[in-house]
């Protein structure tokens, strides 16, 4: 389900020659960043102030004391995604006998992960050499942390 989101900005007093770029700018920025956390449906197409996109519109707000943005179209959580992330070419993550190596080990804790995680790891070829993958679950971000995001950002 997707619903309309309206942000609202106080400000300091701005100056009115520059209320319409900076109106733009302010909608445009929150509008792409909630794009590219999953929170909307499709891209921004333009520099209008209101500005049609795919999946529905966004359209900027400024007065001397306020910038704000209202988008449609968006989600209150992004979808979850499937990662696959490259570990080290085999031949240095498992021994002769196919065992872990210090190093494999030693990365997949960074990440979080212990010995268990071995036997579920992929090899595929990358390149010259056969490497070792780990699939992972990235949740997706909820609105709330999707657009303190894009607020900080814009």
């Amino acid at each position: 389900m997707s619903d309309n989101l309206l942000v609202e900005l106080l400000v300091e007093e701005l100056p009115p020659k520059v209320l319409g770029q900076l109106g733009n700018a302010f909608a445009r920025s929150i509008a792409e960043h909630l794009h590219e956390a999953g929170l909307t449906e499709a891209a921004v197409a333009c520099d209008a102030l209101q500005a049609q996109s795919a999946s529905g519109t966004f359209a900027a707000f400024a007065t001397p004391r306020r910038l704000a943005v209202q988008v449609a179209g968006v989600r209150a959580k992004a979808d979850d995604v499937q990662l696959q992330k490259k570990l080290m070419p085999v031949a240095v993550g498992l021994d002769a006998n196919g065992q872990a190596t210090p190093a494999l080990l030693k990365k997949l804790a960074s990440m979080g992960l212990g010995a268990e995680a071995v036997p579920g790891l992929k090899q595929a070829p990358d390149g010259k050499a056969q490497a070792l993958f780990v699939d992972s679950m990235q949740t997706g971000l909820t609105l709330q942390e999707g657009l303190q995001q894009a607020i900080e950002h814009a």
